[in-house]
């Protein structure tokens, strides 16, 4: 009887990333697995299973140069809804989160599937560019997206914000405020009851959110209450000696079923939607021509505040706006006033004086 020693059959070495695997009766594969084990660990790509054929190495240097394929929970797409299901994004105001999620949707139209943290400045600056024509539009994009990824941060979906690098487009971050003479427009030719939404606008210095849902309830002796729905914030405004008899008319107006103390022609609370579609055929001329916006009486009422001499925390104490954003203001007011002042000494001062002291400060010719 003839006995034969079996030798186990070694498989041949294999490249790396490369495992063997074997399913339930034996019969083995190869998989490409790179970095397994790993928090880097990606998908499994099956390769040929004769790892010395044409095909296995052809197969295997093609998988090796695909880039890194995204985990589901890493995607752009996870982190939006992940976003709009958390209780930071429930406590944003309703006005907040229909503008936020309209960009955020953009965002997950173009970067849903790619990797959270695979983008840095560069790509955050090419998807701002693609709106440059309206900077509005563009700068609000990536206001939402900081804020989301600022959210995702301390969530472990990536490890800083790469926003806080990117600055605005000019000509989409400030919104002008109204002159005296669109002022004035707007008073003589609008329809009543938009007149009465503006002028409730500018000697409150509200949001229209907070304006059209002024109730009648809030109007306390000559203060009116308002909770802004953007902050939260309680403000008590008394009311401006030109605008309590726009609020009489208004109320006059106002059915006594209507809570608010604004209505439309038809007597009813305005909507957000229909007051910004009748804001839009009724504009005044001038306030087309330059292409004022309903939010610029606003700043109109900050820049009025500061005019009047009124420090930063009365004018903050008015609009509930910050410390920070009056202050800004306040600088353009206060470089407008030193302007004027300095351009009426110079008309006041005598020809005689400034010829002296051109004379004494400009060095004579012959002196050099």
């Amino acid at each position: 009887m003839i006995h034969m020693t079996l030798e186990p059959v070694v498989p041949p070495k294999l490249p790396p990333h490369v495992v063997q695997v074997k399913n339930k009766v034996g019969r083995p594969y190869l998989y490409l697995m790179k970095f397994r084990g790993t928090p880097r660990a990606e998908k499994a790509i099956r390769l040929p299973d004769d790892p010395k054929s044409s095909e296995f190495w052809a197969e295997y240097a093609r998988a090796m140069q695909l880039p890194p394929a995204a985990k589901k929970s890493d995607t752009f797409e996870d982190l939006v809804g992940a976003w709009h299901a958390s209780p930071e994004w429930r406590q944003l105001s309703e006005k907040t989160k229909i503008d936020w999620k309209r960009y955020s949707e953009r965002i997950k139209a173009s970067w849903g599937e790619l990797q959270v943290r695979g983008i840095g400045p560069p790509n955050v600056l090419t998807l701002r560019d693609l709106y440059a024509d309206t900077p509005a539009s563009a700068n609000n994009l990536i206001r939402c997206l900081s804020a989301m990824l600022a959210w995702s941060v301390p969530r472990g979906w990536r490890l800083d914000n790469p926003c806080r690098e990117i600055k605005p487009l000019k000509g989409g971050s400030e919104y002008a405020p109204w002159p005296w003479e669109a002022i004035k427009e707007a008073e003589d030719r609008l329809r009543e009851d938009l007149w009465q939404v503006a002028a409730l606008a500018l000697y409150t210095g509200q949001r229209e959110d907070d304006v059209l849902s002024m109730l009648k309830t809030s109007i306390h002796a000559n203060v009116i209450s308002v909770r802004q729905e953007k902050t939260d914030k309680q403000l008590w405004i008394p009311i401006h000696r030109d605008l309590k008899p726009i609020i009489e008319k208004a109320l006059a107006r106002s059915p006594k079923t209507s809570l608010t103390i604004l209505t439309n022609t038809l007597g009813r609370p305005w909507t957000a939607d229909g007051f910004r579609t009748s804001w839009g055929k009724n504009k005044p001329p001038l306030v087309k021509k330059r292409g004022l916006v309903f939010h610029g009486l606003r700043k109109s009422s900050v820049v009025m505040l500061l005019e009047a001499g009124c420090s930063d925390a009365e004018v903050s104490s008015i609009t509930g706006q910050s410390r920070e954003m009056v202050e800004h203001y306040a600088k353009q007011v206060n470089q407008a006033r030193l302007a004027a002042s300095a351009i009426l000494k110079w008309e006041n001062a005598s020809e005689t004086e400034i010829a002296n002291t051109v004379a004494n400060t400009v060095p004579s010719k012959r002196a050099k």
